[in-house]
């Protein structure tokens, strides 16, 4: 027989709006407890140990605690929720989680906490590999007026920027041709098809994907930001291409699944 008891109720799921019959437990709070009654209830328990060594323990767990919160690490916290299956708690399907709401002690550790903001998070942005339509490479090389797909990261052309957009930059004659919003077969975050101009010499061109695109269905980036990618038109060198972020930098240095 279980030791605790806890008693719920029955309510609705807010989170599942579409189902109305989809009930989640909401525990019945019996009553509140403090500092002094949990000493009472320590020393009956163990009546050997001193309630003021006890006392000590408590606030010193409590600084403790406070610290780690206010430096970020994490107190496993929750809510007392569970859904519910035929009006009943089931232990294998429903769990229990307790929620600490925050007392003095660590009240006035937020007051003296400060707050680094660090910026907005990056989010990973790169081409990753690409592949020609018409021969089917996976060396970057492409052929002029076929399809070419770019996989990476966060791909999806998007913006009213000018700078946005995908261009080639030839490495033989610094021309810089921009593709048409017409020839981008497929817009996607993680696989851009664009169909490459007819008229491309072969050799040696920048591919430079530019982007206010944020990922994980954010607001648009107020900055565009670019990643580029060498690919060859007709044969590629050996040597194969090399990846730049829009800072210049080397793109091998963002974590890149795709190799």
């Amino acid at each position: 027989m279980a030791k605790n008891v806890l008693k719920a109720w029955l309510v609705d799921n807010t989170v599942t709006t579409d189902d109305k019959t989809d009930k989640i437990f909401q525990l019945e709070t019996t009553c509140s407890i403090d500092k002094e009654i949990i000493l009472d209830r320590m020393v009956a328990k163990n009546p050997g140990v001193r309630r003021e060594t006890m006392a000590l323990g408590i606030e010193l767990m409590e600084e403790v605690v406070a610290e780690a919160l206010m430096n970020g690490e994490s107190v496993n916290t929750g809510l007392f929720r569970g859904v519910a299956k035929q009006n009943a708690w089931d232990a294998a399907t429903n769990s229990i989680y307790v929620s600490l709401t925050q007392g003095k002690a660590l009240r006035e550790a937020i007051k003296d906490t400060r707050v680094d903001v660090l910026g907005e998070r990056p989010t990973k942005f790169y081409i990753g590999s690409g592949q020609d339509a018409t021969t089917r490479a996976v060396d970057f090389s492409a052929t002029a007026g076929r399809n070419f797909t770019l996989f990476g990261k966060n791909l999806t052309v998007a913006g009213t920027d000018p700078s946005v957009g995908v261009t080639l930059t030839s490495a033989a004659t610094g021309t810089v041709i921009k593709i048409d919003n017409d020839m981008i077969v497929l817009n996607e975050p993680s696989r851009l098809i664009i169909l490459l101009p007819a008229s491309l010499e072969d050799g040696e061109y920048m591919l430079t994907v530019t982007t206010q695109y944020r990922g994980g269905g954010g607001a648009l980036l107020k900055t565009p930001r670019s990643t580029s990618h060498t690919i060859y038109i007709g044969e590629a060198p050996e040597a194969g291409g090399s990846t730049k972020k829009s800072d210049g930098s080397d793109g091998n240095l963002e974590e890149n699944p795709l190799g």
